[in-house]
């Protein structure tokens, strides 16, 4: 019964070569992320199962409710050009024109990046948030400052991992 519920959960998060249960939602929402940088991610790959325990209900629920707000950032996607760097990991949209990154825990009042290269007139938003955020290059790092309000941890657009989408101007 266990390994149904694995092999389902593992179908429905799109976790290909997943050969161990995910622990907890985190686990779970983790290896989604690390399956979408790796390339595993297709636009069908989160289809609803019918969780039968309460651990796998909340693994479910967790995940779907980070998909609601970061979903384009691991669905039907790239592995970006440097797939990751220090805490964060890096998508792009299969048209190129955006590309996401996702920082595991809130990296404070700045992301600092040295892998992140926006074109000039990139537009860069948070998103869960209606704002785009200031951003610059200053030599070799890409500096986004990241919203006042979410230095409260009760405004964060979502928990565990964070999407910072760069948009390529036309």
């Amino acid at each position: 019964m266990a390994a149904r519920i694995l092999a389902a959960l593992c179908l429905a998060l799109g976790l290909v070569g997943c050969s161990s249960s995910p622990r907890s939602p985190e686990e779970a929402l983790t290896q989604l992320i690390e399956g979408a940088v790796a390339g595993r991610a297709t636009a069908d790959q989160y289809q609803n199962v019918d969780p039968v325990d309460e651990a796998t209900v909340a693994q479910f629920v967790y995940v779907e409710e980070w998909l609601d707000v970061n979903g384009e950032a691991v669905v039907d996607v790239r592995p970006g050009a440097v797939p990751s760097e220090g805490s964060f990991r890096f998508t792009r949209s299969a048209d190129g024109r955006a590309t996401y990154l996702i920082s595991y825990g809130w990296p404070g009042p700045r992301v600092l990046s040295r892998v992140l290269r926006p074109a000039p007139g990139s537009k860069i938003m948070l998103l869960g948030w209606s704002d785009l955020l200031l951003w610059e290059q200053r030599g070799e790092v890409c500096v986004i400052e990241t919203p006042r309000e979410m230095a409260d941890e009760e405004n964060h657009p979502c928990k565990q991992a964070f999407v910072f989408k760069v948009e390529s101007p036309r």
